[in-house]
């Protein structure tokens, strides 16, 4: 008998170790667009969002968040540049539909019958409204932008334009912004790649090695089911990331975009890597507020976030966003009680951030 996917020995073909470059590039270009979700995130995010101007971070957002599913590269390419220049040559409207026919297959928000019905596309292209109560009900209140989705209706319904717009604004972003700090950090990136590769991950499953690779104690409940469902998973260091694990699909593929990092157990050090890995654990230390709920859990041993709230006299989304950056560093662990997160403290984490301090300052 088969063992479940979830616990299945997957081969080393169906998993892999990568650089992946333009995916990475593309990852690091969300970022820009996830700064409220998530805090605490590398310092070129931060550096850049100061940089660009109100109309360039909509426009980027508009590309990477509005035609995510048309930029997401179908093949593997050696630089950004050679994608790029396929994108440009490419059909427009097969790079649109190649978008509208992901969202058909998405439904993050509805039931498999309204999936399974299909989709009338005269329909929900026939007006902005239309196609942001598509997205809507697909997706969910919490996952669109009404305004930035209205106006790429505008772009989705004239395909040579939204191909424009996608292309000169990718190779702006990449010549101006993004190809310098590229070659800073893919030197980086390969040597945490080569240390993985390097590694036996033969005999773990699936959640096991993402674990090991990612350096974070990953829920079971919630990525057991998204690893064991693809047909290959690919591990991708970011050098932007910081403490956070995210995912991208692509095709059958699931990419794991994790902060660039050594395996706990490397018999060799980068001084680049291991001090990224401690600037990601330490600027979740470097806030008052966020010690002082450390302290208080602590003391308490399990907290529920609304006790949280009312305790340090914060607003919900700013306690959020304190807990989501403590719990993406691994200082607190969540889980539910009665339908309410609750926070307990990681001791072993909080340990093993002093070591690696010690270690990489005095040896």
């Amino acid at each position: 008998m088969p063992l479940p996917a979830a616990i299945e020995q997957p081969t080393r073909e169906q998993n892999r170790v990568s650089l992946e470059p333009v995916p990475n590039a593309i990852a690091s270009m969300m970022l820009l667009t996830k700064a409220e979700e998530m805090p605490g995130s590398g310092a070129w995010v931060a550096e850049m969002r100061e940089k660009l101007t109100a109309d360039e971070l909509f426009r980027h957002k508009l590309v990477i968040i509005g035609f995510f599913h048309a930029i997401l590269p179908e093949k593997d390419w050696a630089t950004f540049p050679d994608y790029l220049d396929d994108l440009e040559s490419s059909d427009p409207a097969s790079l649109r539909d190649k978008m509208l026919d992901t969202y058909a297959e998405i439904c993050i928000a509805c039931d498999e019958e309204v999936k399974s019905a299909g989709v009338n596309w005269d329909e929900v292209l026939s007006s902005s409204d239309a196609y942001v109560d598509f997205l809507l009900e697909r997706f969910g209140e919490n996952l669109v932008e009404v305004d930035m989705e209205t106006k790429a209706y505008e772009y989705v319904i004239d395909p040579p334009a939204m191909q424009k717009l996608i292309v000169e604004h990718l190779r702006w972003f990449w010549d101006e912004h993004l190809s310098k700090e590229w070659t800073r950090t893919e030197p980086i990136l390969r040597e945490s790649v080569k240390a993985f590769q390097s590694t036996n991950l033969d005999n773990m499953s699936r959640l096991e090695m993402a674990r090991y690779i990612t350096g974070q104690d990953l829920e079971e409940e919630k990525w057991s089911r998204t690893l064991g469902k693809a047909d290959q998973v690919v591990f991708m260091p970011n050098p932007h990331i910081g403490p956070y694990v995210t995912r991208m699909y692509c095709g059958n593929e699931v990419i794991l975009v994790f902060g660039a990092r050594l395996p706990d157990d490397a018999n060799v050090r980068i001084p680049e890597l291991d001090r990224a890995d401690i600037v990601a654990r330490m600027s979740a230390l470097a806030d008052d507020t966020r010690l002082r709920i450390l302290q208080m859990i602590a003391e308490s041993g399990e907290l529920r976030s609304q006790d949280i709230m009312q305790e340090v006299n914060l607003s919900q989304p700013s306690v959020s966003r304190y807990l989501t950056q403590l719990t993406a560093t691994g200082y607190l662990q969540e889980r539910r009680v009665n339908g309410a997160k609750a926070y307990a403290l990681n001791r072993d984490r909080i340990e093993k951030t002093l070591k690696a301090v010690h270690k990489f300052l005095l040896g």
